[in-house]
């Protein structure tokens, strides 16, 4: 029997009652929860930006308060929370290898920040970042209690860890599953390395000392062999470590990956074998030059293309620009006794001499004189000032009537020379002043240097030259003083510094704001416009890369010498040799041997070649960008690596971690 429908009325605002109920739910998880999720999302992009910031101004800056700031700074933005938050207990760093350093930031909405600053050593610096905001409900508020959720967001980041650029890396798995080994280490001595090893095969370590300032990741191996052990960083001294040094790890299970570094764009066309013209030019060599004849050779800017290889067994190669008669470190009035140029007994080093003459007269008494080398070298078409540190000082004696010549013996790469004078009565203390530059106008040559240095005609190949300085240069208005001294080329540049041992050549000046610091070599770099910028910039004048495709090898033995460096151009990379991710692969056993002063300053690169280093003059400078090769061996007297940031591939400035 069918109700009445006076009965069924009730029913109807029970259906409705429910629906709107349903309607109101619906909309509120489609509008409140789309909220939540955006708000979720631009918290979760903020944190990410904060905690790449951190990273990036932390190797910037090389202060944690100054990153914590930047990154809750860019954090408010983000969120456009544009007044500055209250910060507690304050912005402040980390113990290093110790407690970590832990700030909660508010904003004026209620908005948390809280930063974790973690100083890990060798494993560089952490940034763990997490915020909370609160979600005012629209619809959804009718649905609950009445409170206010609160969505939050984590991020991560890491900068600098040695790990990027690391001293030593072996792309090898030998000895994980067979026979063979990726770091093979004997002879005898100590073998010293200052960054962290990686190895993607065994770590086989015969009667020699290893000793690493860094970590050591090997990928197959949960302990080092008995006589390998990490130093404390960053000192390279032994353990225990005291703050704010920490001592290296073993950290298994770590293989690292080729970075499959592009080949670099060889410009300079097709060249000559080397004959006797001391400079040596950038380009394609279809033919190994085979130096043997004990000579000594000037590699000008860029990249060398190897075609053949190159074997050296007498002969020394640099692409650093010296003065002449470099000076002893700390006292600019004695010669230093190991000359660069003269590393092998070329004697290549250049000099100069001072003489009284007749001519028109200058101020008499005692003037103290210095030198430079100059040269330019040139990249992508532009062309980029070079000028070496000083020579040793030297002084002359001018009477009534009299100026001063200057006679120069020649130096490998000077295509001039800047004359620096001080006052009498000043002395070798100075201050100096740029008196004038001398020209190098006569021929020069490295098949007949065994009677130099030279100041006449025969006796020495490589030449000299010299000039006069009179009233006209050195009359009363020279006065190197004032505010322009502070000019490029109104004062000499920066002296060179102590060497690593008694029989090493002097080192390059430090890195400086220009006009400061080394303008010669791979301290100092040029803007593309041409301006004096300390480094990083977009060039490191006169910087060379070795390119050694498939079919060419380096046979660098124990009579020979290299000393290279490279700069921001190349990446630092200062030896190539193309992987499988540019075939076909150079797959060539290199030969590293050397007499007494080699290196490659900057990262050597061969992911499917070996290289055997024989010696401890291979690879001892003082500043490597490391080495990462298929497999590399050490024997004899072990080297010195020290693997700097400063002169390898730049790695990510910071990346996210988490």
């Amino acid at each position: 029997m069918r109700p009445h429908p006076s009965c069924e009325r009730g029913q109807a605002i029970v259906l409705i009652a429910l629906t709107l109920a349903v309607l109101v739910g619906m909309a509120a998880l489609a509008i409140d929860g789309s909220r939540a999720y955006g708000l979720r999302r631009d918290l979760q992009a903020a944190v990410d930006a904060a905690a790449l910031t951190a990273g990036d101004n932390l190797q910037h800056n090389g202060s944690y308060p100054t990153a914590e700031q930047a990154a809750a700074t860019i954090f408010g933005t983000d969120l456009r929370l544009y007044t500055a938050p209250s910060c507690s207990p304050g912005y402040g760093a980390p113990t290093p290898g110790g407690a970590a350093w832990t700030v909660t930031c508010t904003y004026a909405d209620g908005t948390t920040l809280t930063e974790v600053v973690s100083a890990l050593g060798p494993q560089g610096s952490q940034f763990s970042f997490s915020a909370t905001r609160s979600l005012k409900l629209q619809f959804a508020k009718i649905l609950t209690n009445g409170a206010t959720p609160t969505l939050g967001a984590l991020g991560t980041s890491s900068v600098n860890n040695l790990l990027y650029s690391p001293a030593i890396a072996a792309l090898d798995t030998a000895g994980c599953s067979g026979a063979g080994s990726a770091i093979t280490v004997g002879g005898n001595g100590t073998l010293d390395i200052r960054g962290d090893v990686v190895s993607n095969g065994i770590i086989a370590v015969g009667s020699p000392t290893v000793t690493v300032s860094g970590d050591v990741y090997a990928n197959c191996q949960a302990a080092l062999p008995g006589s390998m052990a990490p130093d404390c960083f960053p000192s390279d001294t032994p353990t225990p470590c005291t703050a704010p040094n920490i001592a290296g790890a073993v950290r298994a299970g770590y293989r690292i990956a080729d970075p499959n570094f592009p080949p670099p764009s060889v410009t300079g066309g097709s060249q000559p074998s080397p004959t006797n013209d001391p400079v040596i030019l950038p380009g394609s060599y279809a033919a190994d030059p085979r130096l043997d004849d004990g000579q000594c050779w000037f590699l000008a800017g860029g990249v060398y293309q190897w075609t053949s290889g190159i074997f050296d067994n007498q002969d020394f190669l640099s692409n650093e620009l010296k003065p002449p008669a470099e000076p002893t470190p700390g006292n600019n009035t004695v010669k230093a006794a190991h000359q660069f140029w003269d590393t092998d007994n070329q004697n290549c080093e250049g000099d100069f001499q001072l003489n009284a003459i007749g001519g028109s007269a200058i101020r008499t008494g005692s003037w103290s004189i210095e030198l430079t080398s100059t040269r330019t070298d040139t990249y992508n078409g532009v062309s980029y000032f070079r000028e070496s540190a000083p020579s040793y000082c030297q002084t002359v004696a001018v009477g009534p009537s009299q100026i001063i010549q200057v006679q120069v013996s020649n130096i490998p790469g000077a295509t001039g020379y800047n004359v620096y004078a001080a006052l009498p009565g000043s002395g070798c203390a100075g201050p100096f002043g740029l008196a004038g530059s001398i020209p190098v106008s006569g021929a020069v040559t490295n098949d007949d240097v065994a009677g130099c240095p030279s100041y006449s005609s025969g006796s020495c190949s490589l030449g000299f030259e010299s000039a006069s300085y009179d009233a006209l240069l050195l009359g009363p208005l020279f006065a190197p003083t004032g505010a322009a001294a502070d000019m490029i080329g109104a004062s000499p540049p920066d002296s060179e510094t102590s060497p690593l041992g008694g029989r090493v050549v002097n080192q390059n000046a430090a890195r400086s704001a220009p006009p400061r610091g080394d303008r010669a070599n791979e301290n100092q770099c040029d803007t593309v416009a041409g301006a004096a910028a300390s480094c990083p910039a977009a060039i490191t004048p006169g910087a060379v890369e070795f390119y050694m495709p498939s079919g060419g090898c380096l046979t660098l033995q124990q009579n020979g010498d290299m000393f290279i460096f490279s700069g921001y151009q190349y990446d630092w990379v200062a030896f190539y040799e193309p992987g499988l991710g540019h075939p076909p692969a150079n797959a060539c056993a290199n030969d590293y041997d050397a007499a007494s002063n080699s290196s490659f300053i900057g990262l050597w690169y061969t992911p499917q070649a070996s290289i055997s280093i024989q010696t401890r003059f291979s690879g001892r400078t003082e500043s490597t960008g490391g080495f990462i090769v298929k497999d590399i061996s050490f024997a004899s007297k072990q080297p010195l690596i020290i693997s700097s940031k400063d002169y390898g591939p730049v790695p990510p400035a910071s990346r996210l971690v988490a």
